[in-house]
């Protein structure tokens, strides 16, 4: 880690994750683990919350670093794509829970967060649909369209959990 760049450059790339080849996959990964850990996603969801407000000027400073305008080592974008998806699933699990045809033996919260996990990189990678029509948007800053497709992903995902999990109490 080169700290002499700064601690909104080192936010900006989770300490140098964004570095890693797929750092994208490993900075979710973390924030899934934090929510295995405590087998909830407040956590994670606090995490979310606090990268939305350090992001901007994060993004800032890597952009200005890097001459680029969607850089690859920006991965708080996903920190908090991933936040959002597992705290709405955690959410809906909270609710849920009580419903008689919930099977709390097969589909445990860390089943559901990984099974989220993998629907999140799913749509981020593939941009698909929404996602990719707000990368795409050129009607919006670069930061809106960093941000949103994650934030896009995230909806999408915990969206397919919770219907999921609505066709199964049927």
């Amino acid at each position: 880690m080169d700290f002499k760049k700064g601690i909104n450059y080192q936010l900006a790339t989770l300490f140098g994750i964004g570095k890693l080849p797929g750092g994208g996959t490993w900075s979710s990964l973390m924030i899934l683990l934090i929510a295995l850990a405590e087998n909830s996603a407040e956590t994670a969801s606090f995490i979310a919350f606090f990268s939305l407000i350090i992001a901007p000027r994060a993004y800032k400073k890597l952009v200005n670093e890097l001459q680029n305008e969607d850089p690859k080592e920006f991965v708080l974008d996903e920190v908090i794509g991933m936040g959002i998806a597992l705290g709405l699933v955690n959410a809906f699990i909270y609710f849920f829970s009580n419903n008689a045809n919930f099977d709390t033996q097969f589909f445990n919260k860390n089943n559901i967060f990984i099974i989220t996990f993998i629907i999140f990189r799913f749509f981020d990678i593939s941009k698909v649909g929404p996602v990719g029509w707000i990368e795409n948007n050129k009607n919006e800053t670069p930061y809106i369209r960093v941000i949103g497709d994650d934030i896009a992903a995230a909806l999408l995902s915990a969206l397919i959990i919770i219907i999921f999990f609505n066709l199964w109490a049927l």
